[in-house]
């Protein structure tokens, strides 16, 4: 390699420091300028004739620098990094470095600066951005909560709205909520709406209906099995339904319909959120939340020993009660209104209720609460081929103003029990004759066949009645 001369090798230095992006700056130990290059005069906003007629001290009382690393270094007589603003505005990230004498003493400081203007500016817009996001976030979270609200649930009333309250406030944690109300009061709608609002809200929602569950299956169902474990269990055996809810939420519609003998079972596994599946014998952990729901005085079931009192009080922690359609009149025409729309653009429908029918439909005391609202407002608006419905459409039932043989305010106990089984009767033996088969109704009511084929054997005398 051919060896170059001394004047050749600071031609070669020169040059590379006035090619530099970033600016190169070296002063002596008294801060008087001995070089700088194009680049930092571009980003400092400072002439070359200025550094080199001033000390460092001068530009910075000049306000040229707002602080000078120079002075640091020789302070310190150690590197030095700092971030400081040229008199054009511009944002400095500045280091300066010491090259030292034979006696330790400093010789000159060698300053390399590179302006970080547009950096702070893409990390400002950036951190801006961020915010904006954050903001949006919450925002539609916000508007996802609200459109649940609107979506599932009418709460004109303040009962309801009391109880959307106290449903958000307990989606927001993880303790066994009880809801107890009528059939039909859209027990099992509030629970999709307590998990859809809760952290979980994206794991599954498994609903169990404890009175469809054979007695001799409940276990296997709930729990799983493992392979061989009885007579005609698949081979490869079977997730139960509990470990089917982990991460989500497991839904015990009908709890008080439960059998005693899976109480206690079902009373470990929601105290320590575990199961062991048929025949198997590894624990396996659960990650969910529990809601059960029932239509029964489960107080008094305990009562009556047909209940145990510890799965009673692991369920009740948060017990919510949904009030009777009758109980909430404020939520009624708003209930109908949203059923309409709903009806009306499923079936390409434009048709509306008079004023009398809406008096009337508000006067009735629903004794079979929303589901029999729903079946009756799909009733008229099927049924009718004018876009206008009166009163000649609705139900003899309803215009009538009674539930059963008696005005409700003049009910007793045990009549409105009567008239409540004879209604049930009623819309069951119309549903199956309508849908053609059980299994078919059952689809068009959202319930269990198992449900109605056991209601009917129970209402058998009524039916024949009807």
């Amino acid at each position: 390699m051919k060896k170059l001369d001394i004047a050749k090798e600071v031609e070669i230095l020169k040059t590379a420091f006035e090619s530099s992006y970033d600016g190169i700056h070296i002063l002596d130990s008294d801060g008087n300028t001995l070089y700088i290059n194009s680049a930092c005069t571009r980003i400092e906003g400072i002439s070359k004739e200025e550094a080199m007629n001033r000390t460092i001290k001068e530009l910075v009382a000049n306000g040229v620098y707002s602080e000078s690393v120079t002075l640091k270094v020789l302070e310190t007589k150690a590197p030095t990094t700092i971030i400081q603003t040229a008199k054009n505005g511009s944002q400095l990230l500045s280091t300066g470095t010491p090259t030292f004498k034979e006696d330790g003493s400093i010789d000159k400081v060698i300053v390399n600066s590179r302006d970080i203007t547009a950096l702070n500016e893409l990390k400002r817009e950036l951190s801006v951005k961020e915010e904006l996001a954050r903001q949006y976030r919450v925002e539609l979270e916000l508007l996802k909560k609200e459109h649940g609200k609107q979506a599932d649930l009418i709460a004109k009333s303040p009962a309801m709205q009391k109880i959307i309250r106290l449903a958000l406030n307990v989606a927001k944690v993880d303790s066994t909520v009880l809801i107890t109300g009528e059939s039909g009061v859209g027990k099992g709608v509030l629970a999709e709406f307590i998990h859809n609002n809760s952290a979980c809200a994206e794991g599954p929602f498994i609903k169990i209906d404890c009175s469809s569950i054979p007695e001799s299956l409940f276990e296997s169902e709930l729990f799983g099995y493992e392979k061989g474990a009885f007579t005609g269990a698949e081979r490869t055996g079977k997730a139960g339904l509990l470990e089917l809810a982990n991460g989500g939420t497991v839904f015990l519609d009908e709890i008080g319909e439960m059998p005693l003998s899976m109480q206690p079972k079902l009373m470990r596994a929601i105290q320590h959120r575990e199961i062991v599946p048929v025949g198997g014998k590894l624990v396996k952990k659960l990650d969910l939340r529990i809601i059960a729901a029932t239509n029964v005085d489960l107080a008094q079931k305990v009562r009556d020993k047909e209940f145990r009192e510890d799965l009673y009080y692991r369920l009740n922690v948060v017990p919510i009660r949904i009030p009777a359609l009758r109980e909430r009149k404020e939520d009624i025409l708003p209930l109908i209104l949203r059923l309409m729309e709903k009806l009306n653009e499923h079936y390409g429908f434009h048709k509306h209720l008079t004023e009398e029918v809406k008096d009337t439909l508000l006067e009735y005391e629903w004794p079979g609460n929303i589901r029999e609202l729903e079946n009756v407002i799909e009733r008229i608006l099927v049924s009718t081929q004018d876009d206008i419905i009166d009163s000649k459409s609705l139900p003899s039932h309803l215009t009538r103003g009674k539930t059963g043989d008696f005005p409700f305010y003049k009910m007793t106990a045990e009549d409105y029990k009567t008239a409540l089984a004879k209604y049930d009767a009623h819309l069951l033996k119309q549903a199956v004759q309508e849908a053609g088969s059980i299994p078919k109704a059952a689809q068009k009511l959202g319930v269990d066949a198992t449900t109605i084929r056991r209601k009917m054997a129970r209402y058998g005398k009524l039916l024949k009645e009807e």
